[in-house]
């Protein structure tokens, strides 16, 4: 074996072991079943970065359509409205922990995001399509609270004219006023909740005359019970009682449902906040937020959200608290109240949590909501499609039986048409494949149905190499050249011609890179992998073959 020869050899055995190396861990992850594969995940973490991974139509997972809804922006609001509103996506995606997903813009207000692999679609879709709006707004004294109760039953009631004498009643604004108006409260709902959902069962929606007989109290807020939301959802909604807050001078007051829902004996209650319309900070104050187990009191083992604020949050968060010690501040997200803490103290730390009754995972993804940042404009699910393990199983399997038939025609034909040579093309072959999941395996490259197509494609493509290179060698062997010359000739004969035909479709498989989405770019990958590792093992391991075959000894004949 001539020194060349050894050399040559040595990188093919050196390729083989590498590509073995990339693939080990695949080979591991993939022949595990699907059941035992979340477990093995949880127990090797990185995993999914020293693997190909499976595109949405192998393994299932779910694809979206968004929309950017314009209409509520003015001029300069829609200025790269739809590359903020992508990166947004992009970064809640991102934490949201799914492997390879796809994330692309189409036309002017579209983003289409593909999960491969996910399993919890509705908490995706809560994560990507919420707008996030956190507001920090101050809840109205008990005394305004009540004020806007008795205005709100005297317009249900028929009683318009009586709150016009409510705009006389100056805001309740010294502490023994604040009293009277809290004892007030109480009597307001004298009778309990027992009493309120017995009245409820009586009244019908077209007979109600009593707005505070549909709610209940909750210390000095108040709540309404489920089977009521619907009727206050009505009630205030009117135009005629907002007609009567304005003219009280509560325009600038508005009611907000609260997040949980209160277990209170037999009955389930919604709180019902009473809040200032204008809120004291906004969510572009958070610097970050994190998912967090409570460390003390009612919220002890509770998730919770924690939020820091940058330098100007702290600092309008301070001065908020420091001015409305004793009071309500609701934490609103997306206009539903999540928590409402009463302020103790002056609070320079620029530190707040949002409680609810959170499961970890709801705490962690809120959490990336706020972190990642509001979207610029709301965003609409125009489309929606959710692809099933079992359909990507089936995929696989039938791709795979493709493959396989397609492989086994190739490699019979070639030793049966072209006997030692056609060995020899198989085995350059195998090579091939090996060479290109090894590569996709070392670059988390993603395989898609339309992948395996091309995959098959390269089997045809790399057979077409060898039998180009077996046809001329044929033309100088009957042309009485020496085996060693018709080889060296055949390889020289055919080189442009191989390279003419991959190079071209290297470039069709560059474009359909480029300008492609999803499974087509998963074949343009596999495409270029394989053309690559067609035109190594066609040109380069099959001479070395040929050359240690015909330089070892005397040959007189060739099989091929």
């Amino acid at each position: 074996m001539k020194r060349n020869n050894a050399v040559s050899l040595l990188v093919i055995i050196a390729a083989v072991a590498l590509s073995i190396w990339f693939l080990k861990d695949s080979f591991i992850f993939y022949s595990k079943p699907i059941a035992v594969r979340q477990e093995y995940q949880e127990e090797h973490p990185n995993i999914f970065k020293r693997i190909f991974n499976l595109g949405l139509d192998l393994q299932g997972g779910m694809r979206l359509v968004l929309e950017i809804d314009r209409s509520q922006l003015n001029k300069d609001e829609q200025k790269n409205v739809l590359d903020r509103a992508y990166t947004i996506i992009e970064n809640r995606i991102n934490a949201l922990g799914v492997a390879e997903p796809t994330i692309q813009k189409q036309g002017k207000d579209r983003i289409i995001v593909e999960l491969p692999g996910l399993k919890n679609e509705e908490a995706a879709k809560r994560v990507i399509g919420s707008t996030a709006q956190l507001e920090f707004k101050l809840v109205r004294e008990p005394s305004e609270l009540m004020r806007a109760i008795r205005i709100i039953d005297n317009v249900v009631s028929g009683k318009a004219g009586i709150d016009s004498l409510e705009t006389d009643t100056a805001a309740d604004t010294t502490a023994q006023e604040e009293v009277e108006s809290r004892e007030k409260a109480r009597q307001l709902f004298e009778g309990g909740v027992e009493d309120t959902a017995a009245q409820d069962t009586t009244i019908a929606p077209e007979t109600i005359t009593s707005f505070r007989s549909l709610l209940v109290q909750i210390g000095e807020q108040i709540g309404v019970p489920e089977k009521n939301k619907a009727k206050v959802d009505k009630i205030l909604d009117r135009e005629d009682v907002q007609n009567a807050l304005q003219r009280a001078g509560m325009g600038g007051s508005q009611f907000l449902w609260g997040h949980d829902i209160i277990d209170q004996g037999q009955i389930e209650v919604r709180p019902l906040y009473f809040v200032k319309s204008r809120p004291e900070l906004k969510g572009d104050a958070i610097s970050d937020a994190s998912a967090i187990l409570g460390q003390g009191g009612m919220n002890q083992g509770q998730p919770l959200v924690s939020l820091e604020m940058n330098r100007r949050g702290a600092r309008v968060f301070s001065r908020v608290t420091a001015a409305n010690t004793n009071k309500y501040l609701a934490i609103v997200l997306d206009s539903t109240v999540y928590s409402a803490p009463v302020i103790r103290q002056k609070i320079t730390q620029g530190r707040a949590q949002i409680e609810g009754s959170f499961t970890m995972e709801e705490a962690k993804n809120l959490a990336v909501v706020l972190q990642a940042g509001a979207l610029p404009a709301p965003v609409d699910i125009i489309e929606e499609r959710t692809i099933g393990p079992s359909l990507g199983q089936d995929s696989i399997r039938t791709g795979a039986l493709a493959f396989i038939i397609g492989f086994a025609l190739v490699v019979v034909f070639m030793g049966i048409y072209y006997k030692l040579s056609g060995v020899i093309a198989d085995i350059a072959l195998i090579l091939n494949l090996l060479f290109v999941m090894a590569v996709m395996a070392g670059i988390n490259a993603t395989l898609t149905l339309p992948g395996i197509a091309g995959l098959i494609l390269i089997i045809g493509m790399a057979v077409d190499a060898n039998v180009i290179i077996f046809e001329r060698i044929r033309e100088e062997l009957a042309v009485g050249k020496t085996v060693r010359s018709a080889v060296n000739a055949g390889y020289g004969r055919a080189f442009l011609t191989i390279m003419d035909a991959n190079i071209t479709t290297l470039i069709t498989a560059f474009i359909l890179l480029w300008i492609g989405t999803g499974p087509i770019k998963g074949f343009a990958i596999t495409l270029i992998f394989g053309i690559i590792a067609s035109l190594f093992t066609a040109l380069f391991v099959t001479k070395v073959i040929f050359n240690i075959i015909v330089g070892s000894r005397k040959v007189t004949k060739l099989s091929i």
